[in-house]
């Protein structure tokens, strides 16, 4: 099949998995990406992406906005293409989607179903509004990231006869154990990977380190950027075991995460938002590392609680530091069966191979 797989907005990194399970089905069908926007900073992506705004447009943010009047050329673009299946990613920015006269497959992400459950206060999210229920009238199968995203997705009014679930991922032939020691005997790491903010509980995993420091040496090393970098920077300079790595590349982060004694992300309520699924949880297990999770939104769903990491109560800090301490202090014989058991878990339950082979079947079964 011609499968024409659309989306808004397309940064690469750290949106990959617009693109991944294209290229592991690239052997059984034809693909093309089509975005209003895209950013490729990996020259490594691996495949073609059509931009109707182009990179010299402008900035990144200039091109954002840009985005909202493209979509009449992104439309034109999938329909000349031919497609004989869409796979929309994010049911908002989804007009070149809904308008091409194939069957439709959109997958949810989180975002824009807190668009659909919100009201329309400001221009863009009327826009988003507009481009959900349309959405919702033309997807054949609606495929939310988690089983939390689903039930919510369906409470906003997307139709439960539709919904399936469907596990992105990750690439378990990249994210792989290292050679060495997960961690230096005398200084165990643990990693946080991700957005600098409140809604990904930075500032209580900062909080809870520096408490913890007194009676569990360990280094915490912050992978990422966004609105908390002086927090986390101020944090550095008084507290000399934070290190602050900023944005890596995905080769830096895969280093990152197997230096790593556990991979922490404490995730939350922020403003109506919570973690659809946690992504990088799985990259972590994938790569032998247990990983620690609130209790919040889908990331639960991606641990295999006190089996291949803890999962703790939401915004519960003393439940946190205590799971820190666990992990940290687990004997080494302990911790490598946790970090054995993580990595099969995801090879056997979310890896990209096997989540593709799911996707492989929803075309198969829409096309129909």
């Amino acid at each position: 099949m011609r499968i024409a797989v659309t989306t808004g907005l397309l940064p690469v990194p750290p949106t990959y998995f617009v693109v991944q399970h294209a290229l592991e089905l690239a052997a059984v069908h034809d693909f093309a990406v089509f975005a209003r926007a895209a950013r490729v900073g990996d020259p490594d992506v691996g495949i073609a992406i059509d931009s109707v705004v182009p990179e010299s447009a402008g900035s990144w943010p200039w091109r954002m906005r840009l985005a909202v009047l493209a979509g009449r050329e992104h439309a034109r673009r999938i329909r000349s293409w031919g497609p004989d299946l869409v796979h929309q990613h994010f049911a908002t920015w989804s007009h070149g989607a809904v308008s091409a006269a194939a069957p439709l497959v959109t997958t949810l992400h989180g975002y824009d179903v807190v668009a659909a459950e919100s009201r329309a206060r400001t221009p863009l999210a009327a826009f988003h509004r507009r481009s959900i229920r349309r959405t919702i009238e033309r997807s054949d199968r609606v495929l939310p990231v988690s089983r939390y995203l689903a039930d919510r997705a369906i409470a906003a009014g997307f139709p439960s006869e539709r919904v399936q679930v469907h596990y992105q991922g990750i690439d378990t032939d990249w994210f792989t154990p290292g050679e060495g020691p997960t961690d230096d005997r005398d200084a165990p790491a643990l990693v946080f990977v991700g957005r600098w903010s409140r809604a990904k509980g930075l500032h209580e995993l900062l909080d809870s380190s520096v408490a913890l420091q007194g009676r569990t040496p360990h280094r915490l090393r912050v992978v990422g950027a966004g609105p908390l970098e002086s927090a986390v920077r101020s944090a550095a300079a008084a507290h000399p075991h934070i290190e602050v790595l900023g944005s890596l590349p995905r080769a830096g982060v895969r280093q990152a995460l197997r230096g790593a004694r556990a991979l922490v992300l404490p995730t939350q309520l922020d403003r109506g938002w919570r973690e659809a699924a946690g992504l990088v949880l799985l990259e972590a297990q994938a790569c032998g590392v247990p990983a620690i999770t609130y209790a919040s939104g889908g990331a639960p769903e991606m641990v295999r609680e006190g089996e291949t990491g803890l999962v703790v109560p939401e915004r519960d800090t003393a439940a946190l530091g205590d799971a820190l301490h666990s992990l940290l202090t687990l004997p080494s014989t302990e911790h490598r069966a946790m970090g054995v058991r993580a990595r099969e878990w995801v090879v056997a339950e979310r890896s990209l191979a096997a989540s593709a082979a799911q996707l492989d079947a929803h075309y198969r079964e829409v096309a129909a």
